[in-house]
């Protein structure tokens, strides 16, 4: 009977999967030299889901000739919010020395699923070499200096550093001070993007430094940031990236390109073509305004706002144009252009002042 009824109403039923997204912005690459057990020799570049993972590998994390990529681990497993993973890239030595930083970056670029570089034992000299990289390749580079002035020479968006010394007149740095950068990463990370600042967070390992306002002022004028004790507890200060940004825009920002990218291809997988006409467009245009409403829903964005006559401020607006107003030969080459969108930050409060005044009655 069933022959019968196919060939009256044929019904095929496709599973239109959507393509799923490789960005992971929750997630940090630590960079450093292989273990110095040469009986191990873990992979060039590998995912690790706890620091037992790490020790299997090779990497001594504690004590007497640990590791740097060992205790940078161990730093970041040990936070308060710790990740449930982290990939580790090592610097490999050739016979000549090291290979160059970027070629180990570039060999890691490979591996999807982070978003964040930390260096482990990595001179100091090739931070603006992974500042580059980083810039160019939209990731992000955080690193740990014990000097007031920056390592990092040119002011990018991409890069940040946090003060490690206890005090700057001081010879010998706390060990796990010398990784505050992935401390603070772990705990940064840890959040949605949209929903944190970098400021205020507690460390787990890390020692405050004890600073004058005149060093305070000098790292804030490097936009260093730095890790200090404020009403007995750890805090961090001010949450910047090298030109002065706030950490957590950039974050957003990456996240929310990834986003509406992926909502925008994925209907592109999901239908058998989306017609170059009004409706579309539209398709398209409220794949934008999905996109923009989840960044509203994570924080990023502020919400509808109204003035003091009581004008609507929405939060986002989106525009594209009509299918009446693009030529044939835009038609003809298959790309819609045009689509905008303008959202206002939520931003964060990092101070207030408050006025008050006492009275008997």
């Amino acid at each position: 009977m069933s022959q019968y009824l196919d060939a009256i109403v044929n019904v095929q039923i496709d599973i239109s999967s959507p393509a799923q997204s490789n960005a992971n912005f929750g997630v940090m690459l630590i960079v450093g030299p292989a273990p110095k057990d040469a009986t191990k020799t873990p992979p060039d570049v590998a995912v690790y889901n706890g620091i037992d993972e790490v020790t299997d590998a090779g990497w001594k994390a504690i004590g007497d000739g640990a590791d740097p990529v060992g205790i940078a681990a161990l730093v970041a497993f040990s936070s308060a919010r710790p990740p449930s993973k982290i990939y580790i890239a090592i610097q490999k030595t050739k016979d000549d020395g090291l290979e160059a930083i970027t070629e180990t970056l570039d060999r890691a670029k490979d591996t999807d699923g982070w978003w964040a570089i930390a260096p482990a034992g990595v001179d100091e000299s090739l931070f603006n070499d992974i500042a580059a990289w980083t810039e160019a390749n939209s990731k992000f580079f955080m690193f740990t200096t014990l000097s007031t002035k920056n390592p990092v020479t040119t002011q990018y968006f991409r890069t940040a550093g946090i003060y490690g010394k206890v005090t700057p007149d001081e010879t010998d740095t706390p060990v796990n001070n010398q990784y505050s950068h992935v401390a603070m990463l772990a705990v940064g990370l840890s959040y949605t993007p949209g929903e944190e600042t970098w400021a205020f967070k507690q460390l787990s390992t890390i020692e405050p430094s004890v600073l004058k306002g005149q060093d305070i002022a000098t790292l804030e004028s490097e936009n260093l940031n730095y890790y200090i004790k404020v009403a007995g507890k750890g805090c961090t200060k001010d949450g910047k990236v090298i030109a002065g940004e706030w950490i957590d825009v950039i974050r957003y920002r990456d996240w929310q390109v990834s986003d509406m990218q992926e909502r925008v291809y994925n209907l592109f997988v999901t239908n058998p073509k989306i017609p170059f006409n009004d409706g579309g467009i539209g398709l398209i245009e409220n794949a934008m305004i999905a996109s923009l409403k989840q960044g509203q829903k994570q924080g990023g964005l502020d919400q509808t706002a109204y003035d003091d006559e009581g004008t609507e401020l929405p939060g986002y607006a989106t525009s594209v144009p009509r299918a009446s107003n693009i030529t044939d030969q835009e038609k003809a080459k298959r790309v819609l252009n045009n689509c905008k969108f303008t959202g206002r930050l939520a931003g964060a409060i990092h101070a207030t002042k408050i006025q008050g005044n006492l009275v008997y009655s």
